[in-house]
């Protein structure tokens, strides 16, 4: 008698364990788990945005903002999957006019299609890109009222620490905005891309 009621809950419960792990990978959508650590990821993170300005010419200056991790949680228990998204945004310092901004966003979408990454979105309105690559990794390039444009890269990491900055990783110091928080304003005119 306990055998043939232990068999069927051992049923359910390996059947119930086998499509929530399917649920979970859907979820996923397809992207691969993390394999690397934190400092790593900060390291590719730096690599694509170095990259993306290479891509830039004439160059364009900028400051760098602080790299970021956020904790991923699960969302049915709301506890840590050991796994953290790094990222970092620069800030164009280079004031680029109207004119040139649909330049700026043709030669940084196609040097990331040529990079191996799909654009996912583009916004003519306000102007904005992002892409995503087979592994991951993600880009993106945004425009604000005031003609600030930002570039942010991230990646996937292992890690059960916290959201927040990281260490060691504070990026420039930015000068102050009349709120009191960071200044992100373009402060460089350029012969080519300000006029």
């Amino acid at each position: 008698m306990v055998r043939r009621q232990t068999f069927p809950l051992i049923a359910i419960i390996t059947i119930l364990a086998s499509s929530s792990l399917s649920a979970c990978s859907a979820l996923r959508g397809g992207e691969p788990e993390p394999t690397i650590g934190v400092p790593q990821a900060v390291k590719q993170v730096d690599s694509l945005l170095d990259d993306t300005f290479k891509a830039v010419r004439p160059k364009l200056k900028w400051r760098e903002g602080p790299a970021h991790m956020s904790e991923v949680k699960d969302s049915i228990t709301n506890t840590s999957t050991g796994e953290v998204r790094v990222g970092r945004h620069r800030y164009v310092r280079t004031k680029v006019s109207e004119s040139k901004m649909t330049k700026l966003l043709t030669v940084v979408s196609e040097h990331w299609k040529k990079e191996g990454f799909e654009i996912r979105s583009s916004n003519s309105r306000v102007p904005s890109l992002s892409g995503k690559a087979s592994d991951g990794r993600v880009i993106g390039l945004s425009v604000g009222g005031a003609g600030d444009v930002d570039i942010s890269a991230g990646i996937s990491a292992l890690s059960d620490g916290p959201s927040g900055d990281i260490e060691g990783e504070e990026g420039d110091k930015f000068p102050k905005a009349p709120s009191e928080g960071p200044d992100y304003t373009p402060d460089v005119r350029d012969p080519y891309w300000s006029t």
